[in-house]
């Protein structure tokens, strides 16, 4: 029996899910995010289409470069890992 998935890994792969919208959206490609966020683009790469962990820094870097309300990003991950809305549809351009 597989254990419930925790409620953070579920915000963390929610707000990875809205920053790829948001870069889906405004049409910004990985290399000119990872220049204005000064994240590696393979950093990048892993984390929003790998559904790898975001950590605060890099959350916070993103909003930032992309000029987002970071508490709002979170607040939205957190709303919707919590009722099960969230997907992994999407991914942003290379």
């Amino acid at each position: 029996m597989s254990q419930p998935e925790h409620l953070g890994s579920r915000v963390r792969r929610a707000a990875a899910q809205e920053l790829r919208r948001v870069v889906t959206e405004r049409q910004i490609k990985l290399t000119e995010l990872s220049s204005i966020s000064g994240i590696p683009r393979s950093t990048l790469h892993h984390r929003l289409n790998d559904n790898g962990d975001l950590t605060v820094a890099e959350l916070v870097q993103l909003a930032i470069a992309l000029d987002l309300p970071a508490a709002g990003l979170v607040a939205a991950a957190i709303d919707a890992a919590s009722d099960g809305t969230s997907d992994d549809s999407g991914t942003p351009n290379e």
